[in-house]
């Protein structure tokens, strides 16, 4: 059962504990519980159907209640659900974000993946200690779901990492349920639970720590899951790169910030 849940919560890239996805399974199981209980103790005969509708209640009166809000949603713009919210708008601020060279000798290692209409891309560079590239890498990983793609593309990165002799001390991905998964030690669903088992094995080899960058402060590894190449490809030199992710490696390079819009209640 634990299992089916941790699924479920890694089912998206944004799930947070405030998520949709982090409580309807629990809203859920409560009331499959409650209609066990009336079962077995009033006699009252439960069904699926009516088990739904005091679900699709309990959610239309967290909406009427104005206890949904948007962020709740994060991923999942095409839910039904998202009618519920009565909440105003958030405005949006803007904030710097930036890469941030590794300290003196030491190497970083990005990554990044895309799913576009369900044909998973990924994409990774690692860089020196003043921004400079060493290699970076696109790789096609056919039909997976997102959170498989980013998983699949900060594996493959490390091993080439490894088959090239270099040993990264810093890892940054911009999928913050990936680092969540990775550090809490959780067994996920097949197959992702043995990549996660292959990377912990690396980043305890590289003796490297991985953590959560934001997306606009991850811009070549993002540029490159994008390029839409067929197959594999390794960047030994920073000229055979595609212009755009030469220009966000040299922006990086410099502390150039990207905009990141933040949410606040209206």
């Amino acid at each position: 059962m634990a299992s089916v849940f941790v699924s479920w919560y890694w089912t998206s890239s944004s799930s947070s504990k405030n998520h949709i996805r982090t409580f309807m399974p629990v809203v859920v199981c409560w009331f499959l519980w409650s209609a066990r209980n009336k079962e077995r103790f009033q006699g009252v005969r439960w069904g699926v159907e009516k088990v739904i509708r005091e679900v699709d209640c309990f959610l239309e009166q967290l909406g009427r209640a104005n206890k949904l809000r948007r962020s709740h949603f994060t991923g999942d713009a095409d839910c039904d659900l998202l009618r519920l919210i009565t909440a105003p708008p958030r405005r949006r601020t803007p904030c710097a974000v930036a890469w941030e060279k590794p300290p003196f000798g030491l190497i970083k290692f990005n990554s990044d993946a895309s799913v576009n209409h369900g044909r998973a891309t990924g994409g990774g560079l690692l860089r020196d200690y003043q921004g400079k590239l060493i290699f970076a890498y696109y790789k096609e990983f056919g039909e997976q779901d997102v959170l498989e793609a980013e998983s699949m593309a900060l594996l493959f990165g490390m091993q080439l990492c490894l088959q090239r002799g270099f040993r990264p001390s810093l890892v940054e991905v911009d999928s913050k349920a990936l680092v969540q998964l990775v550090v809490s030690g959780v067994i996920a669903k097949w197959p992702l639970c043995n990549i996660l088992r292959k990377v912990r094995g690396l980043l305890e080899g590289f003796s490297a720590s991985i953590s959560h960058i934001f997306r606009e402060a991850n811009s070549p590894a993002n540029r490159l899951a994008d390029i839409g190449a067929v197959g594999v490809r390794v960047y030994d030199h920073f000229h055979q790169l595609p212009a755009i992710v030469q220009a966000s490696i040299v922006l990086d390079s410099r502390g150039v910030p990207g905009v990141r819009w933040l949410s606040e209640e209206g």
